[in-house]
């Protein structure tokens, strides 16, 4: 039976660079350097200087909404059409987003580490696990996020001290060799990154309190951080060009780390922080989704979500899916993110807005 209890500000931040913070290592780094190569690096501060200003309207719909479910509210204000509509588009997006890093998921660790195991078996023992945690509600995702993300904070700087032996920081210089469309480019790719902090408006109704604008400032700016350092590392270790070849960037910094030259070959202890990542990510957005279908009853709720897990193990196995998928984050998936959540932002904006208006009128 999940629980009811509401979440705290600090088990937020776990939850959320946990969850987001996968995308930045997993996706966009190789996105990043694949697109601007060193002047990556450059691109991803400006944006991240640019999303502070962004974020105001993630704070602006909460504060408008008053921390209540905004599935809920656009019933509430638009009707049920219509927010079965916006429960319908938002679901969608939640479950693009879980398949995406799923079929990455198990990819990666089948040809990294089982290459023996069937893919089959890999994908459905991490979609039960997601699935069981999201059963149990947003308290048991918090929790499990607050276990795992200091052991994935401390490994991530583990690796990032372990090396320095091997970067060389020069290689970030010099920038704007090939004009400044690459640094544009990896622009857009980190802000298809950064706004998908549009989560926090989707499980507001479950904190504790309405998150102010510092702290999701703050968010922003370690969400930012998540992406620099692994990126910034990587042009040092490897080089610019050796760096945008590499399909998973962040893992090959683990492949170098050794412990005095009788112990090597630590870089299982990614496994940990990829796997980390994923069942965090996934198993929040299946409970986004089951949360707006307002599902009353646990043994509905269980069903449902048995449904989604399954629907996203079939089709990553799908051969042909798997293959659009791949093209799809190689291709067109920052774009086409970052249209559609800040559309999507626009619109409940701008929706609250006008409806904060209209009862202020109706008042006067």
């Amino acid at each position: 039976m999940p629980t009811s209890k509401k979440i705290s500000i600090i088990d937020v931040f776990f939850i959320m660079l946990l969850s987001l913070g996968i995308t930045n290592h997993v996706i966009l780094i190789p996105l990043l350097l694949q697109a601007a190569s060193r002047d990556a690096w450059m691109g991803t501060i400006v944006t991240m200087i640019l999303h502070i200003g962004w974020v105001y309207i993630l704070y602006f719909i909460m504060k408008r909404t008053h921390n209540q479910s905004i599935f809920a509210w656009f019933q509430e204000h638009f009707g049920k059409t219509v927010g079965r509509i916006f429960i319908t588009i938002s679901s969608f997006y939640f479950f693009v987003m879980a398949m995406v890093i799923l079929r990455e998921t198990t990819t990666w660790i089948r040809v990294t580490y089982l290459p023996q195991t069937p893919k089959t078996v890999v994908s459905l023992v991490l979609v039960l696990l997601c699935v069981y945690v999201a059963y149990n509600g947003i308290r048991s995702i918090a929790i499990i996020s607050g276990i795992l993300l200091p052991f994935v904070w401390l490994l991530g700087h583990f690796v990032a001290v372990s090396n320095l032996e091997y970067k060389d920081y020069s290689l970030l210089t010099p920038l704007f060799v090939e004009g400044y469309t690459p640094t544009l480019n990896s622009m857009v790719i980190a802000a298809a990154g950064f706004m998908e902090m549009i989560v926090l408006i989707f499980f507001q109704h479950h904190m504790k309190r309405r998150m102010n604008y510092f702290y999701i400032v703050l968010l922003s700016l370690l969400l930012g951080g998540l992406t620099l350092g692994p990126l910034m590392g990587a042009i040092a270790t490897f080089g610019p060009i050796p760096a945008m070849q590499a399909r998973y960037p962040a893992y090959d910094q683990w492949m170098l780390v050794t412990i005095t030259k009788y112990i090597t070959h630590v870089d299982f202890l990614a496994l940990y922080q990829w796997i980390s990542g994923t069942l965090i990510r996934i198993s929040l957005f299946l409970f986004i989704i089951t949360d707006g279908m307002d599902l009353k009853k646990p043994k509905h709720r269980a069903w449902t979500l048995l449904a989604l897990g399954g629907t996203l193990s079939i089709l990553t196995l799908n051969s042909t899916i798997d293959r659009q998928i791949e093209l799809f984050v190689l291709g067109k998936y920052s774009l086409a993110f970052l249209c559609f959540v800040a559309s999507l932002t626009l619109v409940i904006a701008v929706a609250v807005s006008f409806k904060a208006k209209n009862k202020g009128g109706q008042k006067t």
